[in-house]
């Protein structure tokens, strides 16, 4: 015969491990990129016409994921060392006609994407070019250009948590993707004049954006459940021996999660019991977030009423406690083995019915006796 079930009873909570954020940290190590990206605006005979290519890309970058096997992940931060630099050049023409200028600027913000993480550098960074002039005059067809013109570079450092609900994106022996963008990324190409025929002018205005992206990933280790407090032990037996019918039979053990400053909780989940799960009470209760170092006592219970010789076994499902990734959280079970031996009371030994015959008797003649020494 066998017993499955879930153990229902929430015992109090025994020990509160007091996890504000994990002590240990592993990272995924630093991962460079660098990329560029330009936009153009182009006008002809018109004093100012501005361009975009808002959003553009500028890199991609694949951060190695946490291995479920180093331990249970309670945060993710993106550490971001970079900077950016700003290039501008221009270009004007024109064919005939009074002299003019062509200029231009450009402007930008960035930012840092990834699963359940984000910065942005809203921030808008700018850069007026330089300029060159179209002479007076009947000149014919004749052009001039500026730049290039390079700004100072831009510290772009940022760190950014992930979100806990997407701690599980990072778990794996794969990547996870983080983006680095610019939601913004404009120019604007000037004439002083448009007076005359045919001219025109262009601005290019690129951002370059360099660094290194890494995850520092920070965890518990692993529950370590076990029956004894200084090691581990998997499996536990205890034996009532011979006990006499409808007595008491009561035998202590606990259940401990060994010591580590860095460990996370143990929870106590649910039992399956197989054998003659009838005649024991564990005594059993879930618990949750047992602290490391912590310990629960139990009684177990064997049941008398009835004689003969019993045996159960119970497996004890264990696991982390309910804290960060859930992918992360290992599993566990310990066998606990019963058995008894309840042995029915001697029943009292019968009197013959000769003896109280030969009873009476005696007590007749003694009180004849009795009376003749009377007399």
């Amino acid at each position: 015969m066998s017993i499955n079930f879930q153990l229902t009873a929430v015992a109090a909570l025994l020990a509160v491990s007091g996890v504000s954020q994990a002590a240990l940290s592993i990272s995924s190590g630093p991962v460079s990129f660098n990329g560029s990206v330009a936009v153009s605006a182009s006008g002809i005979s018109q004093a100012s016409v501005g361009n975009n290519n808002n959003g553009a890309s500028v890199a991609n970058v694949a951060l190695s994921q946490f291995n479920a096997a180093t331990g249970v992940l309670m945060g993710v931060d993106l550490q971001l060392a970079s900077s950016r630099q700003q290039i501008i050049d221009g270009y004007g023409y024109k064919n005939n006609g009074p002299g003019r200028d062509a200029s231009g600027s450009g402007s930008s913000t960035a930012a840092m994407a990834a699963i359940g993480a984000a910065a942005d550098f809203s921030t808008v960074i700018s850069m007026a070019g330089g300029s060159c002039a179209l002479g007076h005059g009947p000149t014919g067809f004749t052009d001039c250009s500026w730049g290039p013109n390079s700004s100072s570079t831009v510290a772009t450092n940022a760190t950014a948590s992930v979100d806990n609900s997407n701690l599980n994106d990072y778990v794996g022996s794969s990547t996870v993707d983080a983006s680095l963008s610019l939601p913004s990324l404009e120019a604007t190409t000037t004439l002083s004049r448009t007076q005359g025929q045919s001219s025109g002018s262009t601005t290019n205005y690129t951002v370059e954006w360099a660094g290194d992206l890494q995850a520092d990933y920070s965890y518990l280790l692993h529950a370590l459940a076990s029956f004894d407090g200084s090691s581990v032990s998997n499996v536990l037996t205890l034996d009532f021996g011979a006990v006499t019918q409808n007595s008491a039979a009561a035998l202590n053990f606990g259940l401990f999660n060994l010591a580590n400053a860095d460990r996370i909780g143990l929870d106590l989940d649910g039992v399956i019991g197989s054998g003659d799960t009838g005649a024991f009470d564990t005594g059993l209760i879930a618990f949750a977030d047992l602290a490391q170092s912590g310990s629960q006592s139990f009684i177990a219970n064997l049941l008398t009423a009835n004689a003969g010789v019993f045996s159960a076994q119970y497996l004890l499902n264990l696991s982390d406690a309910d804290l960060g990734a859930s992918s992360t959280r290992g599993n566990y079970q310990l066998t606990l083995n019963l058995t008894g031996n309840v042995v029915a009371a001697a029943a009292p030994v019968p009197v013959p019915g000769a003896i109280w015959l030969f009873g009476s008797a005696l007590l007749g003649l003694l009180g004849v006796n009795r009376r003749k020494h009377l007399v």
